[in-house]
């Protein structure tokens, strides 16, 4: 019987030990504190040049647990709008909105009222939150634009537009993510759940191996 049950207690005694090490990681990491850089690409897929646009984006985590998103805007010197060939004309070609998309109805995924920048904000619900701002011509840059949340980051997905219409810049096809709330869990609640069915899988599977050792000493 002791040699049974030694494996399951070193298990259960390394499932403790894994949560309590997961569990305050980020806390003996520090808070996060994190910018870069990310790109729109225009209608035509273009990514690169003035044609595509920059979001300067920064997350920042406060003391209590709240992070704070923030994305800025530059557009290109250079940017002209493109006739639905692709080839250039001699007009600017302004921004002035921006959108991220997430779940914002996903429970603390939004701190209500947390919504500033520019001169209007929205938040669309299920589609993300919604920025305008005053025009911003080539060489220029939005106002920081910024939200407040409970929940890290992940990466998802940014749109853009100006005039005239529609002159869209979005993360996909060719551009890039920004960091947006991440609306699932994260990756330590799927190890703890995986450690913890397998722990369950070892002590069904012992229980049955120790019924067949009394039932073969009973017969």
């Amino acid at each position: 019987m002791e040699t049974l049950w030694k494996p399951i207690a070193a298990v259960a005694v390394g499932a403790v030990l894994l949560s309590g090490m997961l569990c305050p990681a980020a806390r003996a990491q520090g808070l996060l504190n994190e910018s870069g850089t990310a790109i729109l690409a225009n209608a035509f897929g273009t990514a690169t040049g003035p044609e595509a646009l920059t979001v300067d984006w920064s997350v920042v985590e406060s003391a209590s647990d709240v992070y704070t998103y923030s994305y800025t805007i530059e557009n290109p010197a250079g940017d002209v709008v493109l006739k639905s060939d692709g080839s250039p004309t001699s007009t600017p070609e302004i921004v002035d909105d921006f959108s991220v998309s997430f779940d914002a109805t996903v429970a603390g995924a939004y701190v209500p009222s947390s919504q500033t920048g520019g001169t209007y904000q929205q938040n669309n619900g299920v589609i993300g939150l919604f920025w305008a701002f005053d025009a911003v011509n080539p060489g220029g840059s939005s106002p920081t634009l910024s939200f407040e949340s409970d929940l890290p980051p992940a990466l998802g997905n940014a749109n853009a537009s100006g005039e005239p219409p529609p002159s869209p810049w979005a993360s996909v096809p060719s551009g890039q993510q920004v960091p947006v709330p991440s609306v699932v869990p994260e990756p330590p609640t799927f190890i703890l759940m995986a450690g913890t069915l397998l722990l369950f899988a070892l002590l069904r599977h012992s229980h049955c191996r120790v019924y067949m050792w009394l039932s073969g000493r009973m017969s």
